[in-house]
């Protein structure tokens, strides 16, 4: 019979290569999303650090200018924040897109390579028959030769 040959091999080979490339794709996104965090997370003690300055302002002797310059600059901090705040949702989403094409890509090869381990066992399976039968046979065919005995 042979050794075993999937024949489905060649489609195998591509689905561990689109899984390669989708959990490639995946690392890159989560990369990003920690560079979002990185950012927000910045952004925030920014924030937290205005806020402490303001206090300060507040304790001591009120000056307006610099208390409008500090709002002004804490509503500026803000919007950046919801700006950041917006682009780190988005590439979450994007990052839980490529984790769903990934665990796709993973049941797809997943589905061939039971396929294959099934071809095999079955492979297995016949070639064991085949030999048997052969034995049988020789077996027969010795025991015609001997005449019946």
């Amino acid at each position: 019979m042979g050794a075993f040959r999937f024949g489905l091999q060649r489609l195998l080979s591509y689905r561990n290569l689109q899984e390669e490339e989708a959990k490639k794709e995946l690392g890159m996104r989560r990369l990003a999303m920690e560079n979002e965090i990185a950012r927000l997370s910045g952004l925030r003690k920014e924030e937290e650090e205005i806020i402490d300055k303001w206090r300060q302002q507040v304790q001591q002797e009120i000056k307006l200018p610099h208390l409008q310059v500090t709002q002004e600059y804490s509503d500026l901090l803000k919007n950046r924040l919801n700006q950041q705040a917006e682009q780190y949702k988005r590439s979450k989403s994007k990052v839980e897109e490529q984790r769903q094409v990934a665990m796709q890509c993973w049941q797809k090869k997943r589905m061939l390579e039971v396929l294959k381990g099934k071809a095999k066992v079955e492979h297995h399976r016949q070639e064991t028959i085949m030999e048997r039968n052969l034995i049988d046979e020789i077996v027969l065919n010795s025991y015609v030769r001997k005449g019946g005995d």
